[in-house]
């Protein structure tokens, strides 16, 4: 029985190493790229590719973190993802609630054709929803309004499908208790319900952040008519490399600096994570 327990250790430790490097490994090649020097990666297959490079060089975090375009475009990346949260949350958790704690007929149906939206793909669904925000009262709209909006028909679906099971799981019995004492339902929502809701709104917070921060299609289609000098940064990025052949020194400073922002999201949200789990289940 002992022996067999310290071969379970080893497994679980084995593969707890193979999981840290399996994530690991990847960020690491991106930075030793990002700070190569020339003859680091160009070898001319005189000599293989050194694992660390022979001088390393910060010269292309400078290039970019001096550049105010990179800045501008990405500042109003993280504006959009961040509006792109807020609406989809301000949307998604009191449908979510509706469809957790009312019973009606069609329930399933409904659900099935919220999540059937990004069962479209989204080049072919991304026509039509441009074609609205270029048009009509919605052309003078804000690029960051417009963007944020389509970005959050596709978090939208998610975030109700997750918040829909996280609201499941948290007992009908507080909101009776908090009914018998006087709380209105709006009250108990906010003030009860969501709390307890956190852990489950925070993981999907965080992928609609990502999914906003990542989307490119909408974004392009949306300020393509748009006579503005700042972009979505996965434009920009890919006006950038449309302009010259871009070299993986240059990829892997970008991939690494456009990561941050999703990264420190990640860590201000996972808080929430850990105190929704007890806060706002008692009075």
């Amino acid at each position: 029985m002992e022996r067999r327990w310290n071969l379970q250790k080893i497994i679980w430790f084995a593969m707890i190493i193979l999981s840290i490097f399996i994530v690991v490994f990847p960020i690491y090649i991106m930075f030793k790229y990002s700070i190569s020097d020339r003859s680091s990666w160009i070898t001319g297959g005189r000599y293989p590719v050194p694992w660390w490079p022979f001088k390393p060089t910060f010269e292309m975090y400078k290039y970019y973190l001096s550049d105010t375009r990179f800045w501008g475009n990405g500042f109003l990346s993280i504006k959009i993802a961040l509006l792109t949260v807020a609406l989809s949350m301000f949307f998604g958790a009191p449908a979510a609630y509706s469809l957790a704690r009312y019973k009606f007929n069609g329930k399933a149906v409904l659900l099935f054709l919220i999540l059937s939206i990004r069962l479209i793909p989204d080049i072919s669904s991304v026509i039509p929803v441009a074609t609205v925000f270029n048009f009509a009262f919605l052309y003078n709209l804000p690029v960051t309004l417009k963007v944020a909006l389509a970005h959050t028909l596709l978090g939208l679906p998610y975030v109700i499908y997750i918040a829909q099971g996280v609201f499941e799981t948290i007992p009908v019995d507080l909101e009776e208790q908090a009914h018998i004492m006087g709380a209105g339902k709006l009250y108990t929502f906010i003030r009860i319900i969501l709390p307890v809701a956190l852990p489950g709104l925070a993981a999907g917070a965080i992928y609609v952040f990502l999914l906003s921060w990542n989307e490119f299609v909408f974004s392009y289609f949306i300020t393509a008519t748009s006579s503005v000098d700042v972009l979505p940064l996965p434009v920009y990025l890919k006006s950038l490399f449309g302009a010259f052949t871009p070299n993986p020194v240059s990829i892997a400073t970008l991939s690494l600096l456009v990561s941050l922002p999703v990264i420190v999201f990640t860590f201000i949200i996972q808080k929430y994570m850990v105190a929704g789990t007890t806060a706002g289940a008692v009075k």
